[in-house]
């Protein structure tokens, strides 16, 4: 998929959200149910196409928006199906913030930019869905 700096930048974010708690739960003693193994991997692969990443850049700000700074990198299915479930968290994690609107606004966004990825038929597949409903 192409993916510009900024994209890329909201997704390694969201996954430094899941980094998080996985460390808080550990740090409380009880274990996180995120594939820890995987969120690693991905972040490294986001890392490795966007080096300049960091996590006080966050992939915003410092570009000229007329270049075009978008990159190809990889995203196999269980990936988006992790930086979705790590939106929701994300989502879930802010109600009580003022800026809860603009990260469930971003989530729908990315969420919808995701899903295109893939055919209808396939996720209900993943999902286990039998029937023929819409998203």
């Amino acid at each position: 998929m192409q993916l510009d700096r900024a994209g890329a930048g909201a997704l390694v974010t969201i996954l430094g959200i899941v980094l998080d708690n996985i460390h808080t739960a550990e740090s409380e003693g009880y274990r996180s149910n995120w594939n820890v193994e995987h969120v690693l991997d991905l972040d490294t692969r986001f890392h490795h196409v966007w080096p300049e990443l960091t996590d006080s850049l966050m992939g915003f700000g410092g570009g000229d928006p007329r270049v075009d700074d978008r990159r190809e990198m990889e995203l196999h299915i269980e990936d988006a199906e992790l930086l979705l479930a790590g939106m929701a968290f994300t989502e879930m994690a802010s109600t009580d913030l003022p800026f809860f609107e603009m990260v469930q606004w971003t989530s729908e966004f990315v969420a919808s930019e995701l899903r295109q990825l893939w055919s209808d038929d396939v996720w209900r597949e993943r999902a286990g869905v039998k029937d023929n409903r819409r998203w």
